[in-house]
C-alpha cells in the first residue's frame, strides 16, 4: 500500500523528476552518471535500502515485496525501470551489500535537497512496516541508516511516530471497511430462497417501503434496511413457533424489504 503522505511525496517530488528523465532506462551502475542524477541515485539508493531494511529480520516476506512493487506502480515505472528497481532491491538484501558506500554517494547527491531524506525515510518506513509491525532488527537498522545519513535519532523518531499513527488509522480504516463489506454480505445472504422478485415499482415506493425520505444518506438506509430485515425476518419468527401464514407474510415481507433496498442501492450507486 502507497497512500497518504507517502503516495503525495513520492507523486510530487519524485515522480515527476522521474517521468522527466531522472532514472534513466539502463543499469543500475550507470543511473549515477544519466541526467538528472539526484533522483537517480536517490531512486537507486531507495531500492537497495528497502531490500536492506527487508532483509534485517533475517528474510523477506510477501508482503514486503509487495509493499516494494506498490512503490514501482505508483510510479509507474515501465517495465526497464522495474527491471532496475528489482535488481536495486536484490543487491540490497545480499550480506555484503557495500551499505556505507551507498549512503555516502546518496548523502552527498542529496545535500542540496534534504527534503528528499524525509521520503527516503518514509519509503523504508512504509517497507518496514509491511508486516504489520516492526521487527527490533529492522528498527535496529533504521537507526543506522540514520546515523549514517547524518540525521538526528530525536528527528527520525518524530517522523517514525507519526508514520506510526498515520499506518495505524489507514489499518483501522482498512478493517472498518471490511467489516462493513462482510455485514453487507451477510444480511443480503440471510434471506431464504433466490433473489427477491418482489415488485418495486418507483424509488418512492421503495423510499416508503423503508420509510426514509429521499434526502437519506447511505448510512441512514442502510441502518433501516437491517432494522426492518431483522424486525421481519423468517428466522426470528420461527424462533417464536409462529404460524405458516405468518411465516408466508414474514417472507414476503423480507422481499419486498430487500427489492426496496436494492433498488435504492442500485439508484445511489453505493
Amino acid at each position: 500500500m502507497v497512500g497518504g503522505p507517502l503516495g503525495a511525496l513520492l507523486g510530487v517530488a519524485v515522480g515527476h523528476n522521474f517521468d522527466q528523465g531522472g532514472w534513466k532506462t539502463g543499469t543500475a551502475s550507470n543511473t549515477a552518471d544519466a541526467p538528472g542524477s539526484v533522483q537517480g541515485i536517490f531512486l537507486q539508493t531507495a531500492f537497495q535500502l528497502m531490500g536492506h531494511v527487508a532483509k534485517a529480520d533475517g528474510r523477506v516476506s510477501e508482503l514486503e515485496i509487495a509493499a516494494a512493487r506498490a512503490i514501482m506502480d505508483h510510479l509507474r515505472l515501465n517495465a526497464d525501470q522495474r527491471r532496475i528497481a528489482i535488481e536495486c532491491f536484490t543487491a540490497g538484501k545480499q550480506p555484503d551489500f557495500p551499505i556505507d558506500t551507498s549512503l555516502d554517494t546518496l548523502k552527498q547527491a542529496i545535500s542540496n535537497q534534504p527534503q528528499l531524506l524525509q521520503q527516503l525515510f518514509e519509503i523504508q518506513l512504509n517497507v518496514a512496516y509491511a508486516d504489520g509491525s516492526l521487527h527490533p532488527r529492522t528498527h535496529a537498522r533504521l537507526l543506522s541508516i540514520t546515523d549514517r545519513m547524518g540525521v538526528s535519532r530525536l528527528q527520525f523518531e518524530a517522523l517514525h511516530n507519526l508514520f506510526r499513527g498515520q499506518h495505524y488509522w489507514a489499518r483501522q480504516q482498512h478493517q472498518s471497511n471490511n467489516r462493513r463489506a462482510e455485514d453487507d454480505r451477510a444480511w443480503n445472504h440471510r434471506t431464504h430462497g433466490p433473489r427477491p422478485t418482489t415488485a418495486i415499482h418507483s424509488l418512492e415506493q421503495a423510499y416508503a417501503v423503508l420509510g426514509l425520505k429521499h434526502e437519506a444518506n447511505p448510512a441512514e438506509i442502510k441502518l433501516a434496511y437491517r432494522r426492518l430485515l431483522k424486525q421481519y425476518h423468517p428466522d426470528k419468527l420461527a424462533s417464536r413457533n409462529a404460524s405458516p401464514a405468518d411465516m408466508k407474510q414474514a417472507t414476503e415481507k423480507t422481499r419486498e424489504i430487500t427489492a426496496a433496498y436494492e433498488r435504492i442501492r442500485e439508484a445511489r450507486g453505493f
